[in-house]
């Protein structure tokens, strides 16, 4: 629950050798990221040499179906979503040598929002472009009948540090916006604390909507002005006390 919640390369080898390769299709070059969930690789598809990201489930995962429908539901709403601001998937599927399943997606060669963060405040015109962009990107979201779900500054990539050029990345908790859609967490908590919507942490009868990511958004724009997130509580009490009113 601290101010840094960007995920962070994990100091232990990684489970999938570089240079594997994956379906025929893909080789590992770098791993790049480690969540609790799987690991992310750049790579390489083989028979064109474009750049590729890849995210693997962790072996203890690769048959828990809370964590496949995880992958599985990121899949599915990348493959109906056609946005320059969203990252643009290539395949879902398990690969038979390794015995897990893996996310093939667009490679975004860049700084994170996070990182640009940690200059210092950004100039207020950059913000500017960058709310636009993002809202776009997260219209398009919604009208594929999705909801991020976890919009924050390290899910949003800046290629070349060109906020007009901003993408938005991380399905992973994503969930779908028709009316009694479930959470793929089972109603718990899904997200970072200090961009989360009052609604993922229970108020307002829980109801997360479109407009759940619209809060987060506002909160990612407030930090990109400030070079830091608001302060939106440390404890669990004020975590969900400060979104009883409109942030400072």
């Amino acid at each position: 629950m601290s101010a840094d919640d960007k995920t962070r390369i994990s100091p232990d080898v990684a489970t999938t050798a570089v240079g594997t390769q994956l379906s025929g299709i893909y080789e590992l070059d770098e791993r790049i990221a480690f969540g609790g969930m799987g690991e992310v690789y750049r790579g390489h598809n083989i028979q064109t040499g474009d750049h590729v990201a890849i995210k693997i489930v962790l072996p203890e995962f690769a048959r828990d179906q809370t964590i496949l429908s995880l992958f599985r539901k990121e899949a599915t709403i990348l493959n109906h979503l056609s946005h320059d601001a969203v990252v643009r998937y290539h395949v879902f599927t398990i690969d038979p040598g390794i015995g897990r399943p893996y996310l093939a997606m667009e490679f975004v060669d860049g700084q994170s929002l996070f990182d640009i963060m940690g200059r210092g405040p950004m100039p207020t015109e950059d913000v500017r472009k960058l709310c636009h962009r993002l809202a776009s990107g997260l219209s398009a979201v919604h009208q594929a009948g999705a909801i991020h779900r976890d919009l924050s500054p390290d899910n949003i990539i800046l290629p070349g540090g060109r906020v007009d050029r901003a993408k938005i990345i991380d399905f992973g908790i994503a969930r779908s916006a028709t009316v009694g859609g479930e959470t793929l967490i089972g109603g718990k908590f899904a997200g970072k604390y200090n961009y989360v919507s009052p609604e993922q942490l229970g108020l307002y009868s829980g109801d997360v909507s479109e407009q759940s990511d619209i809060y987060s958004l506002g909160l990612v724009l407030a930090a990109a002005l400030r070079g830091k997130p608001i302060d939106m509580g440390g404890s669990q009490y004020e975590i969900v006390e400060k979104r009883r009113t409109v942030p400072d």
